[in-house]
C-alpha cells in the first residue's frame, strides 16, 4: 500500500522479510525460550531472598502446628457440639419436665390422690363403657390408648432416669467451642475453610522446608534449556547467515532492472545468535559506501527496494494488490517499474493501483475508478474500458483532462508497446 515502503526500514520488517526469504523455522527456538520463562516462573514462585523465606516458613510452621493441634477433621463439629452443648447445659431442667409428664402419664406419690393420672382417668373410661353393646369399638381403642401410654410411660421413664449433669463435659464442650471459633477468626469463615487453609500451608511449608532441593532440581533443568535455547538460536543464526547473501543479491538483481543499473545490496546478520539484529544495506550509485536504507535511499529508491524485495518474497500468493506503489519515482524508473509488474503478472494475478500511464499502459486490462457525490451520498464506480476509452483515460494521465491528439498519439504507443511486451 501507500508508504508501506517505509515498513523496511524497521529492524523488524528487514528480520522478517529475511525469514520469509530462508524459511527459517523459529519454533524450535520460540519452544526453548517459552520453557525458560517457565523455569524462571517456577524459581520466582519459590520464594525470596533467605531472610524473607525464614520468615514465611517460621509463620507456617506455627500455623500448621497450631491446627494440627486443633485436629479439626469435621466440617460440622461445631454444629453437633452445639447440640450436645444445650443438652448437657439442661439437664436439670430437661429432667424435671420429663418427670412432670411422667407425673401426668402415670401418676406418683407426689400427686395428690385427688388429680388421677391420664392412664387412671382412660382407666375409669374403660369402666364406663366396658359391657355396653353400642361402646364395644370405643372400649378397644381406649385399651390400645392406654396400652400406648403406659408404653410410653416406661420410655420417658427411663430417658428420664439416664439425664444426668456433667459439668465437666460442658466445661470440655465450651472450651473446644472457643478454640474453634479462634480457628475461624484466623483461618477461615468456617470449619471447612479452616481445614482447607490447613492443607494450603502444610503443603506450602513442604515446598519452602525441600527449597534447596527443589532449587537444585530447577536451576538443573534451567541449564539444560538454556543449552537447548542456545543450539537453537545458533541454528536459526546460521540460516540467517546462509540466506542474507542469497537475498542480497536477488534484491540487488531486481534493483538493476528498477533504472538502478549500480545498485549494490548487502544483508548484514549480527553476530550475536540468532541474529535477530539484521539490517539492509544499500549503495545507489557507484563510489559510495554500503549504508543502512535509512540513511541512504530517497523516496523513490526506498520504494524501488520495496518493490524489488517484494518482487523476490512473492512466490506463493495467487493474487498481488500494489497501491501507488510507484510513488515518487517518474521516467525511466517508472517504465522498468512498470515492465517489473508486468512480468511479475506473468506468474500471479496483479493488481495495480496506479497515477503513471507508464504503469497503466502496460496492463492487460484497465479499469478506471470514478467517485461521484450526489446529496449527502458518495458513491465509487469501477468500470473496465477498452478501445478508444482506454486510448482517452491513459492520455488523460499523461496531460490531465484537456489531452490533445498529441498526448492521444503517446497513449497510443504507449499501450501499442505493451502489444510488443512478451
Amino acid at each position: 500500500g501507500q508508504h508501506a515502503h517505509q515498513s523496511l526500514l524497521s529492524t523488524a520488517a528487514q528480520r522478517e522479510a529475511l525469514d520469509r526469504f530462508c524459511a527459517t523455522n523459529l519454533e524450535p527456538l520460540r519452544a526453548a525460550r517459552a520453557r525458560l520463562t517457565e523455569i524462571d516462573a517456577a524459581l520466582a514462585a519459590m520464594g525470596g531472598d533467605h531472610r524473607s523465606r525464614a520468615r514465611e516458613v517460621d509463620l507456617l510452621r506455627f500455623q500448621a502446628g497450631e491446627l494440627a493441634g486443633a485436629a479439626i477433621t469435621d466440617p460440622d463439629e461445631d454444629e453437633k457440639l452445639t447440640a450436645e452443648e444445650d443438652s448437657l447445659a439442661g439437664a436439670v431442667a430437661h429432667r424435671d419436665a420429663g418427670q412432670a409428664a411422667l407425673d401426668l402419664l402415670l401418676g406418683t406419690a407426689d400427686v395428690p390422690t385427688s388429680t388421677p393420672s391420664a392412664v387412671d382417668q382412660i382407666g375409669m373410661a374403660i369402666r364406663d363403657v366396658t359391657g355396653r353393646a353400642p361402646f364395644e369399638e370405643f372400649s378397644g381403642r381406649l385399651h390400645a390408648l392406654a396400652a400406648d401410654l403406659t408404653d410410653i410411660g416406661h420410655d420417658l421413664r427411663a430417658f428420664t432416669e439416664q439425664l444426668e449433669e456433667d459439668p465437666q463435659r460442658l466445661a470440655e464442650i465450651r472450651e473446644r467451642r472457643q478454640l474453634l471459633r479462634d480457628m475461624r477468626r484466623k483461618y477461615g469463615d468456617s470449619l471447612a475453610d479452616v481445614i482447607a487453609f490447613g492443607d494450603e500451608a502444610r503443603q506450602r511449608l513442604a515446598e519452602l522446608e525441600s527449597y534447596d532441593q527443589r532449587v537444585a532440581t530447577l536451576e538443573h533443568e534451567r541449564n539444560a534449556a538454556v543449552g537447548i535455547e542456545r543450539e537453537a538460536a545458533e541454528s536459526v543464526a546460521a540460516v540467517r547467515r546462509a540466506g542474507a547473501s542469497h537475498l542480497a543479491t536477488a534484491v540487488r538483481d531486481v534493483v538493476r532492472s528498477l533504472a538502478m543499473p549500480h545498485a549494490e545490496m548487502d544483508v548484514a546478520v549480527g553476530s550475536e545468535a540468532p541474529g535477530d539484529d539484521v539490517m539492509f544495506l544499500i549503495a545507489a550509485n557507484p563510489g559510495l559506501p554500503l549504508l543502512p536504507l535509512s540513511r541512504v535511499a530517497s523516496g523513490g529508491e526506498l520504494a524501488r527496494t520495496m518493490l524489488a524485495l517484494r518482487l523476490v518474497l512473492t512466490e506463493a500468493p495467487e493474487t498481488l494488490v500494489f497501491d501507488e506503489v510507484d510513488a515518487g519515482i517518474g521516467g525511466t524508473a517508472a517504465t522498468a517499474v512498470a515492465e517489473s509488474l508486468a512480468r511479475l503478472g506473468r506468474r500471479h494475478q496483479v493488481m495495480v493501483v496506479t497515477h503513471l500511464a507508464q504503469v497503466a499502459a502496460l496492463a492487460d486490462t484497465q479499469i478506471m475508478v470514478t467517485k461521484a457525490v450526489t446529496a449527502k451520498t458518495t458513491t465509487a464506480t469501477a468500470r473496465i474500458v477498452d478501445g478508444d476509452v482506454r486510448i482517452d483515460e491513459v492520455a488523460r494521465m499523461l496531460s490531465g483532462d484537456q489531452a490533445g491528439p498529441s498526448a492521444r498519439l503517446h497513449a497510443a504507443d504507449l499501450l501499442g508497446d505493451r502489444l510488443g511486451l512478451a
